[in-house]
């Protein structure tokens, strides 16, 4: 089953994400850059623009397992910080699967720190109409008739759109919560929560903090209220 995150646009499910990884892996010819960077989408829901920029430097593992991801930032803001000699930086978690396989392409093709990590067989680097062309030939593999004939999964965001979602759903969703999955996506909390409303829980009438409201309120009106005369001058 898909649920829709706005008009027209549905979320791919787990299963689907990763057989699309799967039948990316599987290709002849580009098929383990092709899973990587794909991989850095569905599992870290990073902008594929993003991800084709990434380089080694940008890509640290600990003695754990996972790791982290440095993604310059897109905004108006950091654009300006840029121009006074301070670029933003967003520091994305990375689980073991995904650090796994970036490491795994890393040490496959022996990249130095400034390498682009997504470059395909032939030494080229990976290009949006490359992905785009395999993104359309994974869809119709994947996915059932009559998902291919519907918007399911009609660009490559779409694996970032299903991250943020799985984000959103499996935390405790509070603000804090809320925040930190905007910071990871690289967009605003206010974006975040027009964008993905529908996976955000919406409390109970017990879980409204009705009496700080109230106490808030009486707060407003009696300091709204007069103090006496004013005292003529």
């Amino acid at each position: 089953m898909t649920a829709v995150a706005n008009e027209g646009t549905f979320l791919l499910t787990d299963r689907q994400c990763a057989s699309i990884l799967d039948w990316a892996a599987a290709q002849p010819h580009n098929g383990l850059v092709l899973r990587a960077f794909l991989a850095s989408v569905a599992l870290a829901a990073l902008q594929p623009k993003e991800a084709l920029k990434l380089r080694a430097r940008d890509v640290e593992f600990d003695d754990q397992g996972h790791g982290a991801l440095l993604i310059p930032s897109q905004g108006r803001e950091s654009r300006a910080e840029e121009a006074d000699g301070a670029a933003t930086v967003r520091r994305v978690p990375v689980g073991k699967g995904l650090a796994a396989i970036l490491k795994e392409e890393i040490a496959r093709r022996d990249l130095g720190p400034d390498d682009l990590v997504f470059v395909l067989d032939d030494g080229r680097p990976l290009t949006a109409p490359v992905y785009r062309d395999v993104w359309r030939q994974a869809r119709a593999a994947v996915l059932e008739a009559h998902e291919a004939d519907s918007p399911l999964g009609s660009t490559v965001s779409a694996l970032r759109d299903a991250r943020i979602a799985a984000w959103l759903r499996n935390g405790d969703q509070t603000a804090a919560h809320i925040v930190t999955v905007a910071e990871c996506a690289g967009m605003s909390a206010s974006r975040l929560a027009e964008r993905f409303a529908h996976c955000l829980r919406k409390p109970t009438p017990a879980e409204i903090p009705w009496h700080l409201l109230e106490e808030d309120s009486d707060l407003s009106e009696s300091a709204s209220e007069p103090t006496g005369a004013a005292p003529r001058l």
